[in-house]
């Protein structure tokens, strides 16, 4: 960047010393030579200059992505629900583009501004009016600039809450579009009474944050012509020497080429010094969900857990609870089969996350053989559970499972019947675009490939098809158990109850035994 500045401040010197009279006639050798290299160091420079700051934007985009993965790792997982995975996601991958963009022109506004600095000392070597002018529209240009920042940074902001207004809108369309397809006036609504004002408010607001970037970029503008005019029509009445006034001309209209680049460049400096801002939002909202899981030590297995008086309470956007589930306090015990019943928005799945400590617990305590589970042991704590919840995730590897033989996992996926749908191959899980049963069975696969003590299944025999649902409850449940498992299984079959050794009923987020008492 220094040699690509010095080089374009070069340029303008010995173009300058040609409209000076006292210069004298013939050929400038030694010019020309200083002018070929001061146009290669600004053309090497540049090329270097770019690839440098590509480099050090890739690499901070680089340390971005791993400081946000890290973050969402560590994370408390009700505080993370909270947060939003899909805000987390849209901030990096909306901002991260703009930022790429803005690293393309950062050179060129760097390169510009020390030549515009070096210039305007350049003209204080021809006159000090000459360099008072410039420098005192400069000090203006960076005055309105200031003054008029709030303005603009309000409008990337309403326009930004547009625009996620409109994701938000258009995922409705994209996730329930089983939905949409078959109610027609459900997806005129949405398209004709949300989606569609919603784009439109989008582009008036974008619209609207551009016409106020460029206001600015007019305003600068303006202020340069202005200087142009002073010099050329003004200054000469105060400037004898006619020679000094060309060359003052000859600097202004090349400083204006110079600004020129930064005006252009401002729309893109801006929206991603928003994308800045909106990055460090969401590191904080990240940074106040994370949890402190230091680690003293793995613990093999159990033999009781114990919860007492557990509750954990959901919180709606005013604060306020929306649900709370508990007090529960039940036990599990090494070795037995544990059926959770209890109807839809029971608190069955609550219980679940709070059981295995994604859930934090507001009140009430979580025992494991007679240890309180805390920071300092929660995720040894975690490593006893396997589970597939009713919101699971597939992934298409077994991430940190180790080198499990392919024969295996396919003999597994067999036995669950997904052989014939899914494979396991090179280390990949070749499909998971599947049924919902089917899903299910795939998640079922990895859980017990994990081979940990406790398998919590939250739902699995839902939107199975009969054979395998009688299946799960009398063959493979059974085995499971037989083979040292804890099971803790949530249920609406209540044909196959009898499969457990004891069921816990909930009942408005409270546990009640299978006759109905507290």
């Amino acid at each position: 960047m220094v040699a690509s500045t010095l080089g374009v401040v070069g340029i303008l010197i010995m173009v300058s010393t040609v409209l000076d009279p006292q210069a004298g006639e013939g050929p400038k050798i030694g010019g020309l030579l200083l002018f070929v290299a001061a146009a290669m160091a600004v053309v090497l420079g540049n090329a270097y200059g770019q690839r440098l700051s590509s480099s050090i934007v890739e690499e901070f985009l680089n340390q971005t992505r791993q400081k946000f993965a890290d973050l969402v790792r560590r994370s408390d997982y009700g505080r993370f629900e909270a947060v939003g995975g899909h805000s987390v996601y849209d901030s990096l991958t909306r901002n991260s583009p703009t930022l790429t963009e803005a690293a393309l022109l950062a050179l060129h506004c760097l390169s510009a501004l020390g030549a515009l600095i070096l210039g305007s000392l350049f003209t204080l070597f021809l006159s000090p009016l000459v360099f008072g002018v410039i420098i005192g529209l400069i000090i203006l240009s960076f005055v309105i600039t200031r003054l008029t920042q709030h303005r603009t940074s309000e409008a990337l902001i309403f326009a930004n809450s547009n625009q996620l207004a409109f994701f938000k809108l258009f995922r409705h369309l994209l996730d329930g579009f089983k939905e949409v397809k078959l109610h027609r006036p459900r997806g005129d609504d949405l398209e004709g009474n949300y989606l569609q004002p919603q784009s439109e408010m989008v582009r008036n607001s974008q619209v609207e944050a551009a016409i106020q970037i460029n206001r600015n970029v007019s305003i600068n503008y303006i202020l340069f012509y202005v200087m142009l005019a002073t010099i050329a029509f003004i200054l000469p009445s105060f400037i004898k020497e006619q020679s000094v006034i060309s060359q003052a001309i000859y600097v202004a209209v090349f400083m204006l080429s110079i600004v020129e680049v930064l005006l252009k460049s401002m729309p893109t400096i801006a929206r991603a010094s928003f994308a800045l801002d909106e990055l460090n939002n969401a590191f904080a909202s990240l940074e106040k969900a994370i949890q402190d899981d230091s680690e003293s030590g793995e613990r093999a297995g159990f033999e009781v857990i114990e919860a007492n008086g557990l509750v954990y309470s959901y919180q709606a956007p005013d604060g306020e609870s929306s649900f709370t589930m508990g007090p529960v306090s039940l036990e599990i015990r090494k070795g037995e089969t544990l059926f959770i019943v209890g109807g839809n928005g029971s608190g069955k799945s609550t219980m679940m996350k709070a059981l295995t400590r994604l859930y934090e617990p507001h009140a009430g305590s979580l025992l494991w053989d007679g240890v309180p589970v805390n920071a300092h042991n929660v995720m040894a704590y975690r490593s006893l559970f396997s589970a597939v919840f009713s919101d699971f995730h597939l992934f298409d590897r077994l991430y940190g499972m180790g080198d499990i033989p392919e024969a295996d996992v396919n003999d597994l996926f067999a036995e669950l019947g997904i052989a014939n749908k899914t494979q396991y191959v090179d280390g990949m899980i070749t499909n998971t675009n599947l049924s919902t049963g089917q899903r299910k069975r795939l998640a079922l696969a990895v859980a017990l490939l994990e081979d940990r003590p406790i398998l919590v299944l939250d739902e699995l025999a839902a939107d199975q098809d009969p054979e395998f649902r009688k299946a799960f409850y009398e063959v493979f449940l059974p085995r499971w158990k037989s083979e040292g498992r804890t099971l803790v299984v949530v249920s609406h079959d209540d044909r196959y109850f009898h499969i457990a050794d004891r069921t816990v009923v909930l009942e408005d987020g409270r546990a009640k035994s299978p006759d109905g008492q507290a």
